[in-house]
């Protein structure tokens, strides 16, 4: 039990820190998009960080 109590814990840490670098990315894609510059990298960034988001959402849901 101590086990997966940790587990879920070390899930929701990493669930926080790629939360926090996904805003930050979006807001660095929506500020290069508000200057009208060509944001690919930002872009690319912010849908990977999301990806990683998703991933992590879906195993602390089977950790439960």
């Amino acid at each position: 039990m101590k086990n997966r109590a940790r587990r879920r814990q070390q899930v929701e840490m990493l669930i926080g820190i790629l939360g926090f670098f996904t805003v930050m990315a979006f807001i660095a894609a929506a500020a290069g998009i508000v200057r009208g510059e060509a944001g690919v990298t930002e872009s690319l960034v912010l849908a990977g960080c999301a990806v990683l988001l998703g991933l992590a959402v879906a195993v602390w849901r089977r950790v439960r």
